[in-house]
């Protein structure tokens, strides 16, 4: 195998043109660089320096044609010695993130991607589409790193919250529904209407974000139609069956046939929580604690 320390030699000796200041270059003695340089020139079958009393110490036709050679490869090296020791510090990698449809259309996915790609460019980040069960049950596994969900009354243990973004919400509805002109549009407006609501089989969700609002607003228990995800309660919606309380950045899904208008009276919000496995490194959770867009967790 060839010596990267004999390469380093070569190319001290071919730069500096003389073999002492080339070894005191390295840090070694002549001697040493010498053997060096003969035991890569005995590896590759030929001489690369010339050398003698009379000779200048110049590569040879065949050090010459080597020597940019030398050079990258010692450049990869070095190149490689750092991906190492970033790896090892956490610093480089892939990084799986679970991210609910909301984190995307609220721009907390793509943030978190910029923050991370500029504090460290060695981080190859892996989104991953999930529901927040499932999202969790990975994070306390180990299958995904960092997780944007919905709240929950707890978290898996050992997750770090990171961070927490906050959103209003709005009224999305058919455009041909009569509450599209009722303005300003106020929650006793939405008695006797269907809220569709995305994600949840669970207890925690917009559907108890709903149950507040009729509460609040002493409307009768409200109709509740759940469905798989945000898309279909769209949909849904923009076919004039039902309503969503939907967070203001739903609106950006520019849905035809879909409007949103806000609510006078209720000053609802929703939020989005960023975690973080036990085992990511230091410096991911730094940096996404720095990030100005989000409040720390």
């Amino acid at each position: 195998m060839l010596d990267p320390e004999a390469f380093a030699v070569f190319v001290a000796v071919a730069d500096h043109g003389h073999f002492q200041r080339a070894a005191d270059t390295l840090g070694i003695a002549q001697s040493v660089a010498s053997k060096r340089l003969q035991r890569l020139e005995h590896a590759l079958g030929t001489r690369l320096i010339e050398r003698g009393s009379r000779t200048a110490v110049v590569p040879t036709r065949a050090g010459a044609l080597f020597l940019p050679q030398a050079r990258a490869a010692l450049e990869t090296l070095a190149r490689t010695g750092r991906i190492g020791m970033a790896l090892a510090r956490g610093e480089a990698g892939p990084l799986t993130v679970g991210y609910v449809f909301s984190a995307a259309m609220a721009g907390v996915l793509p943030r978190l991607i910029t923050t991370l790609a500029q504090a460290l460019p060695g981080i190859e980040v892996m989104p991953t589409l999930m529901e927040t069960p499932d999202q969790l049950k990975a994070l306390a596994d180990g299958r995904i790193d960092l997780a944007i969900v919905r709240p929950r009354p707890a978290w898996p243990a050992d997750c770090q919250e990171l961070t927490r973004h906050r959103e209003g919400l709005l009224v999305a509805m058919s455009a041909a529904s009569p509450l599209a002109s009722t303005a300003p549009l106020h929650a006793a407006d939405l008695a006797g209407q269907t809220f569709l609501t995305p994600q949840f089989h669970e207890e925690v969700g917009l559907a108890q974000t709903v149950t507040a609002l009729a509460k609040a607003a002493r409307l009768p228990a409200p109709l509740i139609r759940r469905t798989a995800d945000f898309i279909t309660a769209a949909s849904l919606a923009a076919a004039g069956q039902g309503v969503i309380l939907a967070p203001a950045s739903l609106a950006r899904l520019n849905l035809e046939g879909l409007v949103f208008r806000p609510l006078a009276d209720h000053a609802g919000t929703v939020d989005l929580v960023t975690l973080a496995g036990a085992h990511v490194p230091p410096q991911v959770v730094a940096a996404l604690k720095r990030d100005p867009g989000s409040s720390p967790g």
